[in-house]
């Protein structure tokens, strides 16, 4: 059996990412950049106060923290927001000024609203104080100068840098194709929502945790519905999945009597590159491709599915999409209690990872029963405990790597700003 590494590695080697189109940047968020963004403008574009109050000389405020008086100057005029830079700032004199708006040529610093007195119906000012060179002024192109990349291909979108998108003037961004991820569920005790579930049946549970998974990657998708296990039922509804860039199929890929799908697909002429990783859940696991498109074999069970999904096949998305961020971030943490595991394989158990602030670290517990049948255990998870092949036990306190699961930011973790 295959190492998970070594699939990965056999899965990633033949992917090309899909082709760029141009997304309204109000539908970017979460795309993936398809070329470097270079700024064609200063942002800011020009000096301007940061704060309301008045834009000065420094020369006449120098001595300014040694007079307690203060410094009277004369208001040569107001500036607003988006007006023109106006005059150039004679000595002596002062600007009243927004935040926002330019600075007028030779101003060099502003002193805050709070620190000025208006005098003679705000013809002049006296300023009690005022910072060094500079203060409360946003310097032009001190957030991105022109010429600068300012995002990378590659990246997946965040809110943030629409909006850094928004203040280059872009409209649009290239971006990668999502791709268009076909799913089947196989098994005849699999049933669809909306009937009353018969005797030893089960609803589909599995193609809506992977429908959302696909989503979450950054793909289409697209159901398939249920086939029954029998290679006529499968075939008719895999051929529904032509021009898909990925099929998955769930159930069907173990030694089952049932187990039709691997040789349907044979049939059918896809070519397989692996079946079997030696991986817990998730062992009976195929991979190949089947009429252009990268085709997934996974478990049946809904956690065993998940998991190697997660694995596998949000790799795959991501590769396809560009995407540098390819797998899910890892992190250390300290074992909560102990755990007896089964060498030659690689377990990953669903677990809950918390923040201590006594440690200043993070802690880790499983969410308790494993089997690969238990959805809650999945539900319950922000993380996947990684065990290693070569190892049967863990003790409580043992450092284990654990892999955060895409619900991690939505999970339990300790909310408040400034903790305890």
């Amino acid at each position: 059996m295959l190492r998970i590494e070594e699939a990965q590695t056999r899965i990633l080697a033949g992917i090309e990412p899909l082709a760029m189109e141009q997304v309204p940047l109000a539908q970017a968020w979460r795309r993936v950049l398809a070329e470097d963004l270079v700024a064609v403008r200063d942002q800011p574009p020009c000096h301007n106060s940061a704060m309301d109050g008045y834009a000065v000389r420094l020369a006449d405020v120098v001595g300014l923290q040694a007079d307690v008086d203060g410094v009277v100057l004369r208001v040569q005029e107001t500036l607003a927001a988006g007006a023109p830079p106006g005059r150039p700032l004679q000595p002596g004199c002062a600007a009243r000024i927004m935040t926002g708006a330019a600075l007028p040529v030779g101003a060099e610093l502003v002193v805050i609203r709070e620190r000025a007195e208006p005098l003679e119906g705000g013809m002049k000012v006296r300023l009690r104080g005022a910072g060094p060179l500079g203060d409360n002024v946003r310097r032009a192109g001190e957030d991105i100068q022109c010429g600068a990349r300012y995002l990378r291909a590659g990246r997946s979108l965040s809110a943030a840098d629409l909006g850094l998108a928004a203040s280059q003037g872009r409209a649009e961004l290239p971006c990668y194709r999502r791709p268009r991820v076909a799913l089947l569920s196989t098994g005849d005790e699999v049933q669809a929502l909306g009937v009353e579930l018969e005797a030893g049946h089960i609803y589909s549970s599995g193609s809506y945790s992977l429908g959302a998974l696909i989503t979450e990657a950054g793909g289409e998708f697209v159901d398939l519905g249920i086939a029954r296990d029998e290679p006529d039922a499968i075939r008719e509804r895999v051929e529904a999945g032509r021009g898909a860039d990925v099929v998955i199929t769930i159930g069907g890929v173990s030694v089952g009597d049932f187990d039709h799908v691997r040789s349907v697909f044979a049939e059918m002429g896809a070519e397989e590159q692996f079946w079997k990783v030696a991986m817990r859940p998730g062992k009976p696991n195929a991979c190949g491709r089947i009429f252009g498109a990268l085709w997934f074999g996974l478990p049946g069970n809904p956690v065993s599915s998940a998991i190697s999904f997660l694995q596998y096949v949000r790799p795959a998305l991501r590769a396809m999409l560009g995407a540098t961020d390819r797998f899910l971030p890892v992190v250390t943490a300290t074992l909560e209690h102990p755990i007896r595991s089964r060498e030659g394989f690689l377990f990953l158990l669903r677990a809950v990872l918390r923040f201590d602030g006594a440690s200043d670290g993070f802690m880790v517990r499983t969410t308790g029963p494993q089997g690969s049948g238990i959805l809650s255990s999945l539900s319950l998870a922000n993380g996947l405990i990684v065990v290693p092949e070569d190892c049967s036990s863990l003790d409580a306190g043992d450092r284990v790597r654990v892999q955060l699961l895409p619900s991690f930011l939505l999970s339990s973790l300790e909310s408040d700003l400034r903790g305890p």
